[in-house]
């Protein structure tokens, strides 16, 4: 469990990253004014969906879940396995494609979605990990393995 917590903990520390960005900067066309901003969120929320990804394909592997066919299949399994919400898959299947954006079209990311992301749903991120904590970790059968 000490790997997940690890993660967890990234997940948390860029989240502090960004809910410090977004008191930074006052409005869109600031955020798109500057390059640093940009570069924090963009580089932030990355690591932030990448540290969930790596997450889910933990418990996948521990709880020997079928194995995802991509990002996408990991929320779905854990949704499946009723260890996170459907309300956090509809969150989270969108960000396993912002993440591919990301990593692999770093030159077609929209400011405007990492703008909304930033400012709008830094608390879907907090929703998944009082998920996987209450529906994963604190579970008696979870902590023996």
């Amino acid at each position: 469990m000490k790997t997940i917590e690890k993660k967890i903990k990234a997940i948390q520390e860029r989240l502090e990253r960004l809910e410090q960005l977004c008191e930074e900067i006052g409005s869109f066309n600031e955020y798109q004014a500057s390059l640093d901003a940009k570069d924090i969120a963009e580089r932030s929320l990355q690591v932030a969906i990448e540290a969930c990804l790596d997450v889910g394909k933990i418990i996948i592997s521990l709880e020997e879940l079928n194995e995802p066919k991509d990002n996408k299949g990991v929320f779905v399994a854990l949704a499946e396995a009723g260890i996170i919400s459907h309300k956090s898959l509809d969150f989270l299947l969108p960000m396993a494609g912002t993440r591919n954006i990301l990593v692999h079209g770093y030159d077609k990311v929209e400011d405007a979605l990492i703008y909304g992301v930033i400012k709008g749903h830094l608390d879907d991120f907090a929703k998944f990990l009082r998920e996987i904590k209450e529906n994963y970790l604190t579970s008696s059968v979870r902590e023996e393995k």
